[in-house]
């Protein structure tokens, strides 16, 4: 009797846990999106000094939050947010509208993927 409560104790925990991740996940997809949505908008406005401000923010805003995220998440989505964020800061440097605008909205397709591939995953269960 007492294996089958430590067992079904650790179940609520691993569901728990995953119920966890996944809210965290959804409010730092939501919050980065609308980021990453402002900084499009900066970029088609052409000022570009203001643009790389903004994309040094959601780089260093990645970079913070990179250790929890790496321990729970496939490390896919943070290379690929990566290399997506380098393009868009290269365009930016070059004053490439279109390339930066594009990589922005690679970002926001990484994000929707993530929140979407995350969303009640099983891999936190088992």
């Amino acid at each position: 009797m007492r294996n089958t409560i430590i067992a079904l104790t650790w179940v609520i925990l691993f569901i728990l846990f995953g119920v966890y991740i996944d809210s965290k996940v959804e409010t730092f997809c939501i919050d980065y999106t609308k980021d990453v949505q402002a900084t499009y908008e900066v970029i088609h406005d052409e000022n570009w000094d203001e643009a790389d401000k903004k994309l040094d923010d959601l780089v260093k805003k990645l970079d913070r939050q990179k250790d929890f995220w790496l321990k729970v998440l496939d490390h896919q989505y943070y290379d690929d947010l990566n290399l997506e964020l380098g393009l868009a800061k290269n365009a930016v440097y070059c004053k490439n509208k279109i390339r930066g605008l594009e990589s922005l909205e690679k970002v926001e397709s990484i994000l929707q993927n993530l929140m979407a591939d995350e969303k009640c995953n099983w891999n936190y269960i088992f």
